[in-house]
């Protein structure tokens, strides 16, 4: 099955990479024997000890670096998801500074080993090596440290199966994750306050053996694209960005937003072309005349009173996939 997913990036821990890289050099070179002379067997371990060291540490820093995500390889999704998370200008700055790092450290070994060749004090050598590459050792550890909280961040983005898919967008605390919930029957963050979700959420419910993803996106305010909060933005690039129906839900008790107000942002909705649906939800909360009220509100649109019409809502969101 076809996925839309980012590559999630290694954690290393570096704070003890450049003594085991030592260590691990002394322990292997130590291991080498059969050589008589005692001059050619200085010069083997500690030619070893430079390139053990220097391999360790580039092979650690190049499968760490090279689990991050390429930018530039990466769809509009992926783009913005990336974006509403950390800042891309620091991100591939550190990336490329450690990497650059990294360099310098194969740089530095190819010509130490080079040097031991027409030396005739390779121990020098060796720890002149050692000492160049541990100078670098505080710049490594800051940038990885950076990365490290970078790939954490990166670690939320969620995987989106590429197969039919529901859309669930509207004001904060309309329901929206509740309606996840009842629906796909997954357990999301449910708290009473303002943006609960902040960031994307996803259950899954099956039809006839078909599998239907429902995408929970954090609540959207009616406010201009520069006005809205990165939580906001991680909406507006799911529903711009992902294929899928939207299920657009509607407080109707008008708690924190009025049916106008809901209204208006719904018809925005309208401009990004895809099929939507209606959910009239917390009609237990609301009044008769807000009931009604909605009802002719939201009469051009496909709508539906939730309620405790699970079932319904499900047939009703097939059908519109068809």
């Amino acid at each position: 099955m076809k996925t839309i997913k980012i590559k999630k990036p290694k954690y290393l821990d570096a704070k003890n990479l450049f003594e085991d890289a030592m260590g691990y050099a002394r322990k292997e070179a130590s291991k080498i024997s059969g050589i008589r002379n005692k001059n050619k067997m200085i010069y083997s371990k500690e030619k070893a000890r430079i390139n053990l060291m220097g391999e360790y540490i580039i092979n650690k820093l190049d499968i760490y670096i090279t689990s991050f995500p390429v930018v530039s390889e990466l769809d509009q999704f992926q783009k913005e998801s990336l974006a509403s998370l950390i800042q891309l200008k620091e991100f591939k700055r550190e990336l490329g500074y450690l990497y650059k790092l990294n360099t310098v450290i194969k740089t530095l070994k190819k010509k130490n080993l080079a040097s031991i060749k027409r030396s005739d004090k390779p121990e020098a050598v060796r720890r002149i090596f050692y000492g160049r590459v541990l100078s670098l050792k505080k710049d490594v550890l800051r940038s990885v440290e950076k990365l490290n909280e970078i790939g954490k961040k990166l670690r939320e983005i969620p995987e989106i199966k590429l197969i039919p898919s529901v859309i669930v967008a509207g004001f904060p605390n309309s329901g929206k994750t509740t309606l996840l919930k009842r629906v796909t029957g997954s357990e999301p963050e449910i708290a009473a306050y303002p943006f609960t979700t902040k960031k994307i959420e996803l259950g899954y419910f099956t039809d006839k053996y078909k599998e239907v993803q429902v995408i929970d996106t954090p609540g959207l305010l009616d406010r201009k694209e520069e006005e809205r909060n990165l939580i906001e933005r991680k909406a507006v690039n799911a529903l711009t960005n992902l294929e899928g129906i939207i299920l657009f839900v509607i407080d109707l008790s008008e708690a924190s937003f009025s049916l106008e107000e809901q209204k208006k942002l719904l018809d925005e909705m309208k401009k990004l072309e895809k099929k939507i649906i209606v959910a009239l939800n917390k009609e237990d909360l609301a009044s008769k005349e807000q009931i009604d009220k909605a009802k002719e509100l939201f009469k051009e649109f496909d709508f539906i009173l939730t309620g405790e019409q699970d079932k319904e809502l499900k047939e009703k969101l097939i059908e519109k996939m068809s």
